[in-house]
């Protein structure tokens, strides 16, 4: 009989034992595919979310190049055409010395605007970027900005250079993109450095004048067109997880600073 009793209460025993374990190994599954849940929604969150900043850094990119073309066809390619036509319009058919030399003004004005147009093309193609890499479209870039004649433009490339995503590339040439617009349009720099150095795992890219200078403290507050461009840059960088600093002292220049991993 107590033999009995004692195997009854080794069974029961055993039975909540079993069920402890199998109650606590269900809670533990339970919670595990609560969290591995809740990591998915997170996942699918900010992937979402990556989604939606690079679509919109995409279209900012598409408007900003919208207003490049627009801008460049009115300030070089309308001005040389404009002048091509007037050269023809006044030519005398009498007067064989002037009107061989309108011809040859016109054909030179001409020859500038196609010229303009294929380094508009050259500039604001991605697929520069997509066949030819980085240093190719800054170099194409840098032409551009020489051949104006109002800056001096310094590149250097150090480190042994390497082709990133052609995404990766396009955003870091956009961002270098938007630091000279600024420089152009704001700084008052006669002189541009540009330098690239590739390091084992990141690239770093800085980008520096000796304009005006001017207090970041002071931009933050402020809603132009230079501090909307900051703002691009620092979004770009941040869509392919690198960082961009900004250092500024009025009258001695500005200096940015993009770091993005390779």
């Amino acid at each position: 009989m107590q033999n009995s009793d004692q195997i009854r209460l080794f069974l029961i025993v055993t039975t909540l034992l079993i069920l402890f374990l199998v109650a606590l190994i269900s809670t533990i599954l339970l919670l595990y595919q609560r969290k591995r849940i809740a990591f998915i929604r997170n996942f699918e969150k900010i992937k979402v979310d990556y989604e939606k900043n690079l679509l919109k850094a995409q279209l900012e990119i598409q408007e900003h190049t919208f207003q490049n073309i627009s801008q460049e066809i009115h300030d070089n390619i309308s001005l040389s055409l404009t002048l091509a036509k007037l050269n023809l319009n006044t030519i005398r058919i009498n007067d064989k010395d002037s009107t061989i030399e309108s011809i040859k003004d016109s054909i030179s004005l001409i020859s500038n605007a196609i010229g303009d147009l294929s380094n508009i093309s050259k500039s604001l193609n991605s697929e520069v970027i997509a066949s030819h890499g980085l240093i190719t479209a800054l170099q194409v870039e840098i032409e551009k900005i020489k051949k104006c004649g109002k800056h001096d433009v310094l590149f250097d490339i150090s480190g042994e250079p390497v082709y990133m995503e052609p995404q990766k590339e396009l955003l870091l040439f956009r961002i270098t993109q938007e630091a000279l617009n600024n420089i152009i349009k704001h700084a008052r720099a006669t002189c541009i450095k540009l330098r690239l150095n590739y390091q084992n795992d990141q690239v770093d890219l800085n980008v520096e004048d000796n304009g005006v200078g001017f207090l970041i403290e002071s931009m933050k507050s402020q809603t132009n067109g230079m501090k909307a461009g900051l703002t691009n840059m620092a979004t770009r960088a941040d869509l392919i997880h690198g960082t961009c600093r900004i250092e500024s002292v009025p009258s001695l220049g500005t200096r940015i600073l993009i770091t993005a991993p390779i």
